[in-house]
């Protein structure tokens, strides 16, 4: 009998750098962001708990602690996974136009690839890896072109309208939400052997360009990403289809929540939005998915930098429609590392005591 399983984990590329790289993204602010803010270029004018995490060592002591308690969660994921004993997962990740460029902008895409080559340890362009390895290193991840196949005859047939690609036009094999994800998912071992089919999500569309600092203007003309409905009754969708295959089958979002750079350029966000993270991890660890499936809009994502949760909500609604419940769910936020972290393990549909954080 076919069966789900659902996880989320942290995406956070720097989390397999060394620590003192963790805070990368604040580093290169300060050193060549930030042109239309200066004032932000000085630690002074941080928030309290922001200057204590960067301290004298520019956020290496925190880095260090932060990917402790990450690598804690991916041991949980993985024994999650290796209990289950998928035959392949499918991977929703975040792609900001790495792999297709300016050739297309699909709202999302399967990929349906036999395998492809990734260097996993080389991280924009940085060789110094925490496992020390090769960063030159060649991988080959397999994927499940069946897998990937039923999965989209089975969004046609459910009034979808997605866009596949049989072979990567990625430079590395896959973009690097998802090469992160596939070390996460793996962190001991660093084998790879399980067959993933990813799934690509573009969560900002309207053409906006992101850096450091943030996004440009909206161009609401142009085509817009899933609104949270959509990737939620995608999500539903996913789950009918592989309840109706001959698989095993692991579904992980791979995403950070909300972050320091998914706002607009004009706004002044240093640090990812804590407090409105933390009311929606509230929801998620309770299970109240019914609160994430068409309440929220643009203005709110924006407003709290939470776009990316798009992902999130594509596994909540996939759960929603197994009737899996959160069995395990970790919430780590962060002031200084751009992004809050939230690890989750989905059991049965049956009101167990829940490993909840």
């Amino acid at each position: 009998m076919p069966e789900i399983l659902g996880l989320t984990i942290s995406d956070f590329p720097f989390l397999r750098l060394k620590p003192q790289y963790m805070s990368n993204v604040v580093q290169g602010n300060i050193a060549r962001g930030w042109l239309n803010k200066p004032h932000l270029k000085e630690p002074s004018n941080w928030p309290r708990k922001m200057r204590e995490a960067w301290a004298q060592d520019q956020g290496s002591a925190a880095g260090k602690i932060a990917q402790e308690i990450q690598i804690e969660q991916f041991r949980k994921i993985r024994s999650a996974l290796d209990d289950f004993q998928p035959d392949f997962i499918v991977m929703f990740f975040r792609e900001l136009g790495e792999t297709f460029q300016a050739f297309a902008k699909p709202q999302y895409w399967v990929q349906a690839h036999e395998q492809v080559s990734v260097k996993l340890f080389h991280v924009f362009g940085n060789r110094e890896n925490i496992f020390d390895e090769d960063p030159d290193r060649e991988d080959i991840i397999l994927g499940h072109r069946p897998g990937a196949m039923h999965l989209v005859r089975g969004l046609q047939n459910l009034g979808h309208n997605p866009l596949y690609s049989l072979e990567s036009m990625n430079p590395n094999g896959l973009g690097h939400t998802a090469l992160a994800t596939t070390v996460h998912l793996d962190w001991d071992k660093r084998e790879f052997a399980t067959p993933i089919v990813p799934v690509g999500v573009d969560p900002f569309g309207f053409t906006r360009i992101r850096n450091n600092e943030g996004m440009t203007e909206w161009d609401k003309s142009k085509p817009r990403p899933l609104t949270p409905t959509e990737a939620f009754e995608l999500g539903r969708s996913v789950a009918r289809i592989y309840k109706a295959s001959p698989w095993k089958v692991a579904l992980v979002g791979a995403a950070g929540w909300s972050h320091a750079n998914d706002t607009g350029l004009e706004h002044e966000r240093l640090h990812p939005d804590i407090e409105a993270d933390a009311v929606r991890f509230e929801q998620w660890r309770t299970n109240r998915f019914t609160e994430w499936g068409g309440n929220w809009t643009f203005e709110e994502m924006e407003e709290h930098a939470q776009w990316e949760m798009l992902i999130p909500i594509i596994i909540a609604g996939a759960m929603t429609e197994v009737g899996a419940r959160v069995s395990h769910a970790d919430f780590q936020p962060t002031w200084l590392f751009n992004s809050n972290s939230v690890n989750s393990i989905f059991g049965s549909n049956k009101k167990e005591p829940s490993d909840n954080s």
